[in-house]
């Protein structure tokens, strides 16, 4: 009895102490689970996504930012290999740090001295700071890494730097602009710190195009990089609409492409794959004044960073080619303020000379007449008396033209047909082009009255027939045209006198309009002839245009204000 009463109340206590051992075990688990709950809360709260891996590189646990950063649920990556969050690219370095760490863990940040780069559940990377560290769970080494996503810093650092060489370019490009270049040559200064930029994806290729005041729908190349010989040829003069760079400069608006497409017309056998950010430059009142025209890999991705870049570039670029434009006016007025200053000195003393010449001169003129009435045909003294009136008469045509150039003398206006002043003189001077075997073509075109100074335009326009016939002493075609045209919004009657004779030297151009200046040096020629006429021209509110080639002829046009009726 006293046995089995024993061991009853042993089993009793053994019963006891193991409900008791029962409910410490449930008192433990219910901390556990809030101890878990509590850490859990704590991987959860904190700003990083948080990942611990074991020495085989299987991921143990992770956080809640760790989801949402990586787009991976709790299921899907607990148990998986770590590289599946690192670019393939990365992998074969990866594992040879992660064995490094488990044989020597420390606390440390990760890619001191390059970048890291992880890898979404969707396949995007994005850069990331990670920081190391390690646990010891029951007896097992944990790896745990604190990841922070670092694509907003990154930009931001990005575009500071962008910024930085930005603001370096311009200040740059003004600084070139300032220097004693020609335009083109600060262009091709300007193309190389462009094309140099970091951080922009451009090809180290591109070109400067200005529109040039004279040509005002062709875009003219002053700059390239890059460029074959090949390419330089189509790509020289772009018209306005042709192309993707005349496209752009036509509507000055940017266009981009990231291929040859349907719009790229310039085509040569050897053609490399590449797209086009192709920028105007556009003045204040959106004129375009220009372009830039920089190459892409095929393919790119068009980016609101360069866009913004390239039109800072060309906004500048604007202002560099106005300062240019409104430097060489200024240099050109004060040229002319100082050409006037002088001719009209030299008018004043060359008027105050022909008059003290002219009656000493048509004395000697008039006893040499009458010498040549008395001295006998085919004598030395004939031949003496006959050289002293040519040269007199010769001095008294030279005189006779300082004093039409000297003299300001008001045009009496009148309403004339300008076509009847060329028939005129060239019916005076048929005579002398026969005897040159020299061809006259008419080529008559629209010619309004306008309203002139009939003789002194007749004299300014047989001036102009005159040079014509002396440059053509083997033959040729003299060609008398009219025609209407607009300059600047404004009408213009125009006359034009063409020859196929000797030509102008490109360098002579500028000279020719200059009193006394003259290229018949053996022959009668005064170097007022063009200055009169030119005189004439401007009093009357026109201009005068000249073109010429060596050995091809020269054209010299006269245009006349069309006043409205």
């Amino acid at each position: 009895m006293v046995d089995d009463h024993g061991n009853k109340e042993h089993l009793l206590q053994n019963m006891e102490e193991m409900r008791r051992q029962l409910l410490e075990v449930e008192t433990c688990e219910i901390e556990f689970q809030k101890i878990q709950k509590k850490y859990e809360k704590l991987l959860d709260s904190a700003p990083d996504a948080m990942i611990f891996v074991n020495r085989d590189r299987e991921i143990v646990t992770v956080n809640a930012q760790f989801e949402t950063m990586f787009g991976y649920g709790q299921g899907e990556i607990i148990g998986r290999d770590l590289h599946i969050l690192v670019p393939e690219r990365f992998r074969d370095k990866h594992r040879n740090h992660v064995e490094d760490f488990f044989s020597s863990p420390r606390v440390r940040q990760m890619g001191a001295d390059f970048e890291l780069y992880a890898l979404k559940k969707d396949g995007t990377e994005f850069p990331v700071d990670i920081s190391l560290s390690y646990l010891q769970i029951e007896g097992e080494l944990i790896a745990t890494a604190a990841i922070r996503d670092i694509t907003k810093r990154k930009q931001i650092e990005e575009q500071v730097e962008t910024n930085y060489h930005v603001q370096k370019v311009m200040n740059s490009m003004l600084r070139i602009s300032l220097e004693p270049l020609s335009l083109d040559d600060q262009f091709g200064r300007i193309l190389e710190l462009i094309l140099t930029v970091p951080h922009l994806a451009m090809q180290s290729k591109g070109a400067i195009y200005v529109v040039e005041e004279d040509k005002p729908a062709l875009l003219v190349m002053k700059a390239h990089r890059g460029f074959s010989g090949e390419e330089i040829l189509p790509c020289a003069t772009v018209p306005f609409g042709k192309c993707l760079c005349g496209e752009a400069a036509a509507v000055a608006a940017l266009i981009y492409s990231d291929q040859i497409d349907d719009r790229h017309v310039v085509h040569f056998e050897g053609m490399f794959p590449h797209g086009h950010y192709c920028v105007p430059i556009v003045s204040g009142d959106r004129r375009t004044l220009g372009l830039i025209n920089i190459f892409v890999k095929e393919g790119h991705k068009r980016i609101n960073g360069e866009e913004e870049f390239l039109t800072a570039v060309a906004t500048t670029l604007a202002g560099v080619i106005e300062h240019n434009r409104t430097e060489q006016e200024k240099r050109q007025l004060q040229e002319q303020l100082l050409q006037a200053e002088k001719l009209a000195a030299l008018g004043r003393f060359s008027a105050n000379v022909a008059h003290e010449i002219r009656n000493p001169l048509t004395a000697v003129g008039g006893f040499a007449r009458r010498l040549d009435k008395k001295v006998q045909e085919g004598t030395k003294e004939k031949d003496y008396v006959s050289f002293i009136i040519s040269e007199v008469s010769r001095l008294e045509v030279i005189l006779r033209n300082v004093l039409t150039y000297s003299k300001e003398v008001k045009p009496q206006l009148e309403e004339f047909d300008i076509r009847d002043i060329l028939d005129r003189v060239l019916s005076l001077n048929e005579e002398a082009c026969r005897e040159r075997d020299i061809s006259i073509n008419k080529s008559y075109g629209d010619a309004p009255r306008v309203l002139i100074d009939k003789e002194q335009v007749l004299e300014a326009v047989e001036n102009l027939i005159l040079n014509a016939i002396d440059s053509m002493p083997r033959g040729g075609t003299l060609t008398a045209a009219t025609d209407v045209e607009t300059h600047e919004d404004r009408p213009y009657v125009c006359v034009r006198i063409s020859d196929t004779g000797i030509g102008i030297p490109e360098d002579r151009l500028n000279l020719i309009f200059e009193p006394f200046y003259t290229t018949k040096v053996l022959e009668n020629g005064t170097g007022l002839g063009l200055s009169i006429s030119k005189k004439v021209v401007e009093s009357l509110g026109g201009f005068v245009k000249v073109e010429s080639a060596v050995d091809k002829g020269s054209t010299f046009t006269l245009c006349f204000v069309l006043r409205p009726e």
